[in-house]
């Protein structure tokens, strides 16, 4: 069977003066698309880039629900919302190994080069691991729990502009006006969070902030851009995707900190392992260093993003 490249970013034509379930169904059904497609590409186990486009739809399809849930009855949505949060945490500890294994040699580089050779035990761990963390998410995504979520999944967003709105107060909204109100509400909490933002702001902080632009970075992508231009929201979005950049070195850091904790007594049992943890000790103070270093370029795309010219595009964002 052809497995078909992972499927990366979704362009759905909009109107602002479209009812905003039938806006929602559109998006959501473009990304439910993007989700079956690498899930097919992550069972067939050719490239870790299907599960990063898969984790990368799904969350933004929480987003749609967080964001824009009131088009939905509450009841259902309550549900979906968990079981999708489950798919994203279940997948999770696999795109972290891939993440480690395909950045070893750059990690190894934080390192003297007489010290580099010491890792070779770490990188076999390392890969262990991660082969057992695929075959979790190979079972998790075959389960009968993923395929009941995505099939119920799609039959609601098939159903659900028919559906009674007594209990959907934004369903027949127009989609500019409501986008629109949650752009301008995401952008506050975002500024709001940034707000005092130091070397010594701590890790949760820190990652709820990254939360936070993304959900403002994909909420301009799926509803703004279609209904204003790309053009017109490049100078917001270019430094929401610096202070992401900023924010996932850090997080990486953290990430990768915690998985050479967690293998080092595994690293130990191995020839060679005694030398490899004591280098991981060194690796690790490079890696806080580095954290500590992304954290002190947040102010340069924060400034940016709070700035007068910023302020009035999102002000002026189609309604």
């Amino acid at each position: 069977m052809t497995i078909a490249p992972p499927k990366a970013k979704i362009s759905v034509p909009l109107s602002s003066e479209l009812r905003s379930d039938a806006a929602v169904v559109a998006v959501l059904r473009a990304l439910l698309e993007v989700i079956v497609a690498n899930r097919e590409g992550v069972l067939a186990g050719r490239d870790p880039e299907h599960l990063h486009q898969l984790r990368i739809a799904v969350r933004r399809s929480r987003t749609v629900q967080r964001q824009l849930g009131a088009a939905f009855p509450p009841l259902e949505l309550r549900g979906f919302r968990s079981e999708f949060r489950w798919l994203q945490q279940a997948t999770g500890e696999a795109r972290d190994l891939d993440v480690q294994v395909e950045d070893f040699d750059d990690l190894r580089a934080l390192l003297p080069e007489a010290l580099r050779p010491d890792l070779d035990p770490l990188r076999m761990i390392l890969e262990h691991w991660r082969l057992a963390a695929r075959g979790a998410t190979v079972r998790t995504l075959r389960s009968r729990r993923t395929v009941d979520l995505l099939t119920d999944w799609e039959m609601l967003l098939e159903t659900l502009v028919e559906l009674p709105i007594a209990d959907r107060e934004q369903a027949t909204r127009p989609i500019g006006e409501f986008s629109a109100q949650r752009v301008r509400r995401a952008y506050k909490r975002l500024l709001k969070l940034g707000e005092g933002v130091s070397a010594d702001t701590p890790a949760p902080v820190l990652h709820e902030l990254r939360k936070k632009g993304k959900e403002l970075r994909y909420l301009l992508e799926l509803f703004a851009v279609p209904l204003n231009s790309a053009a017109a929201l490049e100078p917001v979005i270019e430094p929401l995707k610096a202070l992401q950049d900023i924010l996932g070195r850090q997080q990486d850091r953290v990430v990768q900190i915690a998985v050479l904790r967690r293998v080092a007594d595994e690293v130990a049992t191995l020839p060679d392992g005694a030398q490899a943890v004591l280098t991981m000790g060194v690796l690790t103070e490079r890696l806080a260093e580095d954290a500590r270093a992304a954290r002190s370029e947040l102010n340069e795309p924060l400034a940016e993003l709070g700035a007068t010219e910023q302020r009035h595009i999102i002000k002026r964002t189609q309604v």
